[in-house]
């Protein structure tokens, strides 16, 4: 199985492609058939030669860009769509940036209306494309040229896409579940079914997830219309959940395994701009609309060092780190930066300003205070023959090693801190080394024997563990790793 999502400009023939391709109408909406404008996302499915794949039809429409971002969030795969007589145009522009944004590198490049151009208009037309999405960093792999009017090319389309979706259909089925929600509506006689994008795991009847904070149950599950006891991921999965009422879950919830951390409040971000040829904008407004997954959450945005991020969500969201999203300015219509979760939830930051030994007033946090080369050097040669034996508070005091100090350290990567313990940068790359040794399921106590460290130490690594999802803690106290 795989999931792939459509892209491109507004009326270049996205929906016509899945319609062609799948035997099934996407736009669900009365609306949007009678206006031949899709509104709202279309989900439909066929096999190519014995590859099942699911299609994501996301509409072209600016005044619908976050329903488009909410397609695209939770694929690993794109066909981009451009139409021949028209060429590049300003929504397949925000398009790409939202799939550049997304560090989605799989990307089929399908030109349509090519029988209203002759075949060197229809060439340029991709090759313009090309140029487009290379400048924002994207590769297409194929370009296949076909017309929705006539079929000319749907074969070659079909191949290439079976290659997408070999490309794309790869998930880890025993990782905890975080699906993404994007649908929810009522059946009679059955109660309420969500939809969404299955990217990691597997779902099964009688299942328990979390929904909003609350144990809800998997009453049914389908697949393409066909009910199944279970499905792994990638899958487009339809969901009966047992007593949840319609209005008790909407697009941008999430059904969370119960072992998986819960929401967090703040949320440190790297940002990587999806803009061509360097022109990157330097300021970052305080208030912009985080897409991640299924959801659009307003933000508070506090501009760090490096090119980080600080955002605080309006609501608390069940992230994990490694995520991918985009912050997008709903005034101005664009797309300003994706973004990678790096920390969740992190140590709140000094609020005074801090003054370098060139003297000039930084970034609160960004900058040691002049001395700290003394401090730190004593504190780096401690932890190079004690990397995982923690320093006392009164000897870090006796250093001189603030809580300041400690932070820029921290960010440097020179120093881990769990809670009160401050170890060696490296901490959690050996603890990672040392659990992966181990008999299953092992004890903190054989994880402290490996490492040689105190139980005090390895309960904080072993929990730091837990959260980047390296291991699982059972209910008995044991562990594995995932």
């Amino acid at each position: 199985m795989a999931v792939v999502a459509t892209a491109g400009h507004v009326d270049h023939g996205k929906s016509t492609l899945v319609r062609l391709l799948t035997g099934t109408e996407p736009d669900r909406w009365a609306e949007e058939r009678d206006r031949g404008l899709t509104i709202d996302l279309g989900y439909a499915w066929t096999d190519l030669d014995g590859v099942h794949l699911s299609l994501v039809d996301v509409p072209g429409h600016e005044r619908f860009a976050a329903n488009m971002l909410a397609g695209l969030g939770a694929v690993a795969g794109v066909m981009f769509v451009v139409a021949a007589d028209e060429g590049w145009a300003r929504q397949s522009e925000e398009h790409a940036r939202a799939v550049a944004a997304l560090g989605l590198r799989e990307v089929l490049l399908v030109v349509t209306r090519c029988d209203l151009v002759d075949e060197s208009r229809a060439l340029r037309s991709a090759r313009a494309a090309v140029e487009h999405l290379a400048a924002l960093g994207l590769a297409a792999r194929e370009s296949v040229l076909v017309s929705g009017r006539t079929g000319a090319g749907l074969p070659g389309l079909r191949a290439a896409l079976r290659r997408l979706a070999v490309a794309v259909g790869d998930a880890d089925p025993k990782a905890p579940v975080r699906l993404w929600l994007d649908r929810a509506f009522t059946v009679r006689g059955v109660g309420t079914v969500v939809t969404g994008t299955l990217t990691a795991g597997t779902v099964q009847v009688e299942d328990e997830l979390l929904l909003r904070g609350e144990v809800v149950r998997v009453r049914g599950v389908q697949t393409s219309d066909r009910p199944v006891d279970r499905v792994a991921a990638p899958a487009r999965v339809a969901l009966n959940l047992r007593a949840v009422p319609l209005d008790g879950v909407a697009r941008g919830d999430v059904l969370l395994d119960p072992r998986l951390p819960g929401p967090a409040a703040v949320v440190d971000v790297t940002t990587h701009e999806p803009w061509p040829r360097g022109a990157i904008p330097r300021s970052w407004p305080r208030q912009l609309v985080l897409h991640v997954g299924t959801a659009a959450v307003g933000v508070h945005v506090h501009a760090m060092a490096d090119r980080r991020l600080r955002l605080r969500p309006a609501t608390a969201l069940p992230l994990a780190l490694g995520d991918r999203g985009v912050l997008r300015d709903p005034g101005l219509h664009e797309v300003r930066a994706g973004v990678e979760v790096v920390a969740l939830d992190p140590p709140r930051r000094r609020q005074r300003p801090t003054v370098t030994r060139q003297g000039a007033a930084d970034e609160p946090g960004t900058a040691a205070t002049a001395g700290d080369d003394g401090p730190l050097a004593t504190l780096g040669s401690w932890l190079a023959v004690h990397p995982l034996d923690p320093p006392t508070r009164e000897q870090l005091g006796s250093w001189g090693v603030t809580a300041h100090v400690l932070a820029g350290a921290e960010r440097a990567g020179q120093v881990t801190r769990l809670g009160g313990l401050v170890l060696a940068g490296d901490a959690v790359a050996r603890a990672t080394d040392a659990v992966q040794g181990l008999a299953e399921p092992f004890r903190p106590g054989d994880a402290a024997a490996a490492l040689q460290t105190s139980r005090r130490v390895v309960i904080a690594l072993l929990e730091r563990l837990d959260s980047l999802m390296v291991t699982r803690r059972l209910p008995d106290g044991t562990r594995v790793v995932r």
